[in-house]
């Protein structure tokens, strides 16, 4: 499905007078995806509560808890997957309560986190979609979005009398969710008033009636399960592993070998991957990555080429990365979990690979909840903050640039465009800093790195890491003087 953003931003600027703020790039600083997630008393994690965003990233020491902090993201953010049904005789769920505590602990298991689990282990996650929590060894879950929508179903019983409430609950749901409202235009419009409806507006909620409500309410039913079963691919830090096991990997978990069952699930999903051709020029110059016969090789400039599980360990780390990033560019939301992006690559390299995942990740417009993906990453390395602080900087001067005396002979979206196109010239992507988040996690807990009023990850942590070693260097130099 394609969205023409341009026209829709064209529309909104021939109703607006040249003196005002522009709305294309005040909607821009808002694009966000927000959850938040509350962790107690969980293997080193004491206490932590973190507000994630549509970029999120977690710094630390060594066995600090950062993977699993990432590993009950993946688990929480889409839990019906894994213990829900629907009611056979009504739309209601359904939690067998005992089936659910043993299917939860199966996926911990699967995550190699079940020993975490402690008596006083505390776990709570909150979306647009749902509150999930886990607390004195009982599960509960309320279904927000279902829950709205279940309400909003029963009050169509009596369509005429609740016509108003019924579509103001549906215009809410539709602001938030762009291919409800897409969809939902779809269903109560004729083909001419489609193409001249804006995707802001709401009016076309006015021709519900008693007759097409079911269709209406059956589609945002049809969407909320989806992303309510969608979860985020966790990539592992043993995913060079991946390219030996990938062809076995389904064989793998159907015999039980006792490989971490989430690096034999990450290797399942690498076996449906189609991505023919990935270009590494900026590890190597001409290099390139070809699946070719079911065989992954990686060429070189004069056209030869190697097996890629012979290829530098950095190579066989960064593909999985790549073709998982890629194969799913098509996918309208999609989360990411990858874990420790930078193994076993130069530090210019680190830098390379942030900007390809980056320019490969959608943010939402405005604040579509089912559009846009999110990318959780989990790190030892000082290069990947600075990294994303570099783009997190590409974003505030493209806006100080748009922001600068706009040319007569051009539009605002030109005008955009042409700053765009500068920045672009030095990075390959900007991060909105509403959409990112970063913390150090250590001693058991999380310490927010990012100044949300700044827009940037604080210098000093990026330099602390360096700051020791300089400070034994100088101590060094004492001595010889």
């Amino acid at each position: 499905m394609y969205i023409n953003y341009e026209l829709e931003y064209k529309r909104t600027e021939s109703s607006k007078s040249s003196d005002q703020t522009d709305i294309f790039v005040q909607n821009c600083c808002d694009n966000i995806m927000e959850s938040k997630l509350i962790v107690k008393n969980f293997g080193p994690i004491k206490e932590v509560e973190l507000d994630l965003r549509n970029v999120n990233v977690f710094i630390g020491p060594q066995s600090t808890g950062k993977s699993a902090l990432a590993k009950i993201y993946t688990i929480f953010k889409a839990p019906r997957k894994f213990f829900y049904k629907i009611g056979t005789e009504s739309s209601a769920l359904v939690l067998d309560h005992e089936k659910a505590i043993k299917e939860f602990k199966d996926v911990f298991v699967e995550y190699n986190i079940l020993s975490f689990l402690k008596d006083k282990t505390e776990i709570k996650f909150e979306s647009e979609l749902h509150i999930f929590e886990y607390k004195d060894k009982t599960i509960c879950y309320e279904p927000k979005l279902f829950n709205t929508i279940t309400a909003l179903e029963g009050l169509s019983a009596d369509f005429e009398i609740n016509k108003d409430a019924i579509i103001e609950g549906l215009s809410n749901i539709a602001d938030k969710f762009v291919f409800f409202n897409i969809g939902a235009s779809k269903i109560l419009l004729s083909k001419d008033e489609l193409d001249n409806n804006s995707a802001h507006n709401r009016e076309y909620l006015n021709n519900l009636n008693s007759d097409n409500c079911k269709r209406v309410f059956d589609l945002i039913k049809s969407q909320e399960a989806d992303l309510s079963t969608n979860t985020a691919l966790y990539i592992p830090a043993e995913r060079s592993f991946s390219n030996i096991i990938k062809k076995s990997a389904l064989n793998l978990i159907k015999n039980k070998v006792p490989i971490p069952e989430h690096i034999l699930s990450f290797g399942a999903e690498l076996e449906k991957l189609d991505i023919k051709e990935i270009d590494l020029d900026f590890i190597q110059k001409g290099l390139i990555y070809k699946n070719i016969n079911d065989e992954d090789k990686i060429y070189f400039e004069d056209d030869q080429s190697i097996m890629l599980t012979e290829a530098a360990s950095g190579i066989q780390s960064l593909v999985p990365i790549l073709t998982s990033i890629l194969n799913k560019i098509n996918v309208f939301h999609k989360s990411f979990v990858i874990e420790e992006p930078e193994l076993n690559l130069f530090p210019s390299a680190q830098y390379e690979l942030i900007q390809c995942l980056e320019s490969n990740r959608r943010d939402p417009i405005p604040l579509w909840e089912d559009f846009g993906s999110i990318h959780t990453y989990t790190t030892h390395s000082p290069y990947i903050l600075s990294a994303l602080n570099n783009l997190l900087y590409a974003h505030k001067v493209r806006q100080k640039l748009y922001s600068s005396s706009r040319p007569d002979t051009k539009s605002f979206t030109d005008h955009y465009k042409d700053c765009d196109v500068l920045i672009k010239k030095i990075v390959k992507e900007v991060i909105n800093p509403a959409s990112f988040t970063a913390y150090q996690i250590k001693d058991g807990h999380a310490e927010l790195i990012f100044d949300r009023e700044n827009g940037l990850i604080d210098d000093n942590y990026i330099d602390e890491a360096t700051d020791v070693i300089n400070e034994d260097f100088d101590k060094l130099m004492e001595l010889t003087k």
